[in-house]
């Protein structure tokens, strides 16, 4: 009697320990557990990461694809750039959602969440937004192309890349200016480039007591002689005003947009030689102090 129940006692603490869980038995469970979801998800999953690594291969082949046409076909280089971006972006998008829904992802929740906060990712993404209207808004009005040197939004430069957000510009002195988008198409621009040529516009200064023609022909033959200034129109020079005891003869001179700076210099500079050689003087600025003596 008293071995029978021993035994029954060490059969029950047998039992018991047997479904105690232990470290071992729980990882063992973990394990069981992850390969029952890879069995039932598994392939989805593989699936979903190859849509995007296939995905994204296609995405930049396409991109490339894109640039080449346009470039065949002589668009601007700030053109191609921005429609190759934009598009990169939506396919890449696309690519996602394709993605999430074979992994069984419920896009369609994600949308309606979206959805739901779209207000409050308008009003977070205002300026973005506003960045990306405004470049499509220069892409379609085409106010300047890449190489034109332009002015706007309180700066200048030669323009280097219109980005989806944003328009590069590199200054005179070699400094790169980044110019919000919206920024940019909401101001006044100035393209400096769009002619295919410019007029110069110099003003100098004469003594008042200089022969006015003597000083005008001198002028205008500096003009006739300069290999890059245009005859026609030919060039103008005629009396402005009198300023501050000087005689302001105003110049007007053509040519093409790519050589101004070079003229504008040119000119200042044999004008200057030919008064030297003619003895016209160039006044400076004077300032005269009369001294009264009053007694009182």
């Amino acid at each position: 009697m008293l071995l029978d129940l021993l035994d029954e006692e060490a059969n029950e603490v047998a039992a018991e320990a047997a479904e105690t869980p232990t470290a071992q038995n729980f990882f063992e469970a973990f394990l069981e557990d992850v390969r029952a979801f890879f069995t039932r998800a598994g392939l989805n999953i593989v699936i979903g990461l190859l849509i995007i690594i296939v995905g994204l291969i296609i995405c930049k082949i396409i991109k490339v694809v894109i640039t080449r046409i346009m470039r065949r076909t002589k668009k601007d280089e700030a053109v191609v750039h921005f429609v190759a971006s934009l598009v990169d972006i939506v396919l890449k998008v696309c690519v996602l959602v394709a993605a999430l829904a074979t992994m069984g992802v419920n896009t369609a929740s994600i949308i309606t969440v979206l959805g739901t906060c779209g207000v409050a990712i308008g009003l977070a993404l205002k300026d973005s937004l506003g960045n990306v209207a405004g470049g499509m808004m220069i892409i379609v009005n085409k106010p300047f192309k890449k190489g034109d040197y332009i002015s706007g939004a309180g700066q200048e430069g030669i323009v280097q890349t219109i980005n989806l957000f944003n328009t590069v510009l590199l200054s005179l002195d070699n400094k790169e200016i980044v110019i919000p988008n919206g920024l940019l198409s909401n101001s006044n621009i100035v393209n400096f480039s769009a002619m295919p040529t410019r007029r110069v516009d110099i003003d100098v200064n004469v003594a008042v007591d200089t022969d006015l023609v003597k000083a005008q022909n001198a002028i205008l033959s500096v003009c006739g002689a300069h290999a890059k200034v245009h005859s026609d129109p030919e060039p103008f020079c005629r009396m402005n005003r009198v300023e501050n005891g000087a005689i302001i003869i105003t110049i007007r001179a053509w040519c093409d947009t790519s050589e101004y700076w070079g003229v504008y210099f040119d000119l200042q500079e044999q004008i200057r030689e030919k008064f030297i050689q003619l003895g016209i003087v160039v006044p400076y600025p004077q300032l005269e102090i009369h001294v009264e003596n009053r007694t009182d």
